[in-house]
């Protein structure tokens, strides 16, 4: 799939699984439990063990688009895109990365949490900007502020997502909305695979009630 496509697809289902587990096999329950839930972008971060391993079996495995993230490096990003990464994610602005990707066809959405950081991160071709951390610069108000000067930037944000702002997010406009790897972990501890799954399907819920509702 093109970079492109997969950027309008993501806008279209909007949610994105971010797994940081402490075991490849807690992440590949986890990422499993979110794509049963209805999520069809899974992120697998650098920090979790034989994460590069998780991103190819999943990407092998399921019919949800696999991305790498926290990469901060280019020489993990090259790894990422080898193991079948569709899109590479940075907590910072590695603008570096965006030619390296982009050169694979592969999407890459730099971090930033300033106007100038954003404006960077557009003029180096950053397919969508991530903001970081979301919930600490002010959430759903801070994009609706920030897409004033900049109303062409597509954003993704990541931090604190909850249901009680998710719609919020739909309605700014946001292209990516992270679920957290926290909530996604608690969750798997507290009520398991099963329980995990029907969280995340109320997610989808909210997602597609808030798109329609938008129209």
């Amino acid at each position: 799939m093109e970079r492109s496509d997969l950027i309008r697809e993501l806008h279209d289902r909007r949610l994105v699984a971010v797994i940081r587990s402490k075991t490849s096999e807690e992440a590949m329950a986890t990422a499993k439990a979110a794509i049963l839930g209805g999520v069809n972008f899974v992120e697998i971060t650098f920090s979790v063990p034989g994460a590069l391993d998780v991103i190819k079996n999943l990407a092998a495995e399921s019919k949800a688009h696999v991305g790498a993230g926290t990469v901060l490096s280019t020489k993990q990003a090259e790894a990422a895109i080898t193991a079948g990464a569709q899109f590479v994610v940075s907590p910072s602005l590695e603008l570096d990365l965006i030619p390296l990707c982009h050169e694979a066809d592969v999407a890459c959405y730099p971090g930033a949490a300033t106007p100038s950081e954003i404006l960077a991160a557009v003029r180096a071709g950053a397919d969508l900007v991530k903001i970081f951390p979301a919930d600490c610069l002010g959430g759903a108000n801070f994009i609706r502020q920030i897409a004033g000067p900049f109303p062409q930037v597509r954003f993704m944000v990541s931090g604190g997502v909850s249901l009680i702002n998710v719609k919020e997010y739909v309605q700014a406009g946001v292209t990516g909305i992270c679920l957290g790897s926290a909530f996604l972990a608690s969750v798997l501890a507290e009520q398991g695979e099963r329980g995990l799954v029907n969280e995340v399907k109320e997610f989808v819920k909210f997602v597609a009630r808030a798109q329609s509702e938008n129209r």
